[in-house]
């Protein structure tokens, strides 16, 4: 009888390293990333300015929004709708954000057409048209937006839950993209005014990911290399510190279903606790079966899943439970959230911390496998005040994270007698039986 072919041992995939991204200058002060992707033959681009809201003028928060909003509609070279027209005709698209610590801009070109999309690109950065009647179009949308948004419980709760962590003198501690108020106080003028003052290389950092050639560095050469800067200026980032502990309730009459948030201020990845925390709050209420959900969920059938979510911001950040309940479980639903989160009861297992770092780093090539995907995180990167060097450090971090140092992590930026609480639901019948179960709140209103 002929023996049989043993199946062959698996091991352990090797470590994985993103390696170091080609950096250079230009004279102007433009830094530029390269990333060659070969076989990505759709170049991913993000210029990314270094622009923190708190750079806004008082009283007109949202004026970076809607002039980040308005770079698409016409440049003085393309006009009105040619300035789209003259994208599509190449098969390029431009996107972008804008958040508290950076304005990006991004574009999606194959790269065959590269050098052309580049020079669409510096036309919406440094010479948009800015017409009057295309910013009072985005300022009455984005007025739109927030009744919107405002309509959302989720939305409103996560709102309130930023000005409970955050004093309100730091602009992180309200929208990126302004309120009512100040958003219908924007003219024209301001939009102008910001852009001027604050679209400039020296601030900015131009990301490429995809199959590139040598002719890269030429053809951003020809898109930005005149962009001059009449004087240079080094941007000022607030760094936000906590608030003392605020539990609110926010009235939804009627609502079947009930928005929390508990949790506090958290870490920013510079923190030496970020790889414990990551792996921390994977355990507890990252994945399908953590803690939070295989309880709150599984076990217990109160919500659809909960998740505890960390979310880091240049400076600090907020750490937080957070899920849609029904209604008439909110009470017992918070008490358990509150003892699955403190770990000083029950401690993570080794179990526990190994897959979520076996889940966090064999997930990374994942994530980057794409042009896209690669310019997407670099980008974050780069609006934290990081380099790529951060990604290699954070894998090194995650291996050496134990279930001590991990638990330690989590008992230190939640500890439950300070956490903050948004409840966004029917107060009148939310109100007597939260203070019964000893989470008594203040009514707020957004």
């Amino acid at each position: 009888m002929r023996k049989r072919d043993q199946r062959p041992a698996v091991a352990a995939p090797p470590q994985w390293r993103f390696g170091q991204p080609e950096t250079t200058w230009l004279d102007n002060g433009l830094q530029v990333v390269f990333c060659p992707r070969k076989g990505q033959h759709v170049a991913s681009v993000c210029l990314s300015l270094d622009i923190p809201l708190s750079a806004e003028p008082a009283g007109f928060e949202g004026v970076a929004t809607i002039t980040g909003r308005c770079l698409d509609e016409g440049t003085v070279d393309h006009p009105g709708a040619s300035f789209a027209e003259s994208l599509e005709d190449i098969g390029a698209a431009l996107d972008g954000s804008v958040g508290h610590a950076a304005t990006q801009i991004c574009l999606d070109a194959p790269v065959a057409v590269l050098a052309e999309a580049l020079s669409l690109l510096a036309e919406a950065v440094r010479s948009p048209e800015l017409a009057p009647a295309e910013i009072q179009r985005h300022q009455e949308l984005r007025l739109a937006e927030i009744e919107q948004l405002l309509a959302s419980s989720a939305h409103s709760a996560q709102m309130a839950f930023r000005k409970a962590c955050i004093p309100g003198r730091y602009r992180a501690a309200h929208q990126a993209g302004g309120n009512a108020v100040s958003v219908s106080a924007i003219t024209s003028e301001a939009v102008k005014t910001f852009h001027a003052l604050q679209y400039r290389p020296d601030v900015a950092t131009l990301i490429i990911s995809g199959d590139l050639d040598a002719r890269v560095l030429d053809a951003v050469e020809a898109a930005f290399g005149d962009w001059e800067v009449a004087e240079p200026r080094c941007p000022l980032h607030q760094h936000p510190v906590p608030r003392s502990r605020h539990r609110w309730l926010i009235d939804r009459p009627g609502a079947v279903q009930t928005d929390l948030r508990l949790g506090a201020f958290g870490i920013d990845r510079t923190d030496p606790r970020w790889a414990d925390i990551q792996v921390a709050t994977h355990a507890v209420g990252g994945a399908f079966l953590s803690r939070l959900n295989r309880v709150l969920r599984e076990e217990r059938g109160f919500t659809y899943g909960v998740h505890l979510v960390n979310q880091p911001m240049r400076s600090g950040g907020l750490l937080a439970v957070q899920g849609s309940f029904r209604t008439d479980t909110v009470p017992e639903a918070l008490s358990l959230a509150a003892s699955l989160v403190d770990l000083t009861k029950r401690a993570l297992t080794p179990e526990e911390v190994a897959e979520a770092v076996r889940y966090i780093t064999g997930s990374a090539p994942l994530r980057f496998a794409t042009a896209q995907g690669v310019t997407q995180h670099l980008a974050a990167l780069v609006a934290a005040g990081l380099s790529a060097d951060f990604i290699d450090a954070n894998t090194v971090a995650l291996s050496q994270v134990t279930p001590t140092s991990a638990t330690e992590a989590l008992v230190d930026l939640l500890p439950v007698e300070r956490l903050s609480l948004v409840v966004v639901g029917p107060a009148e019948q939310l109100r007597q039986p939260l203070a019964e179960a000893g989470w008594a709140t203040s009514d707020h209103q957004l």
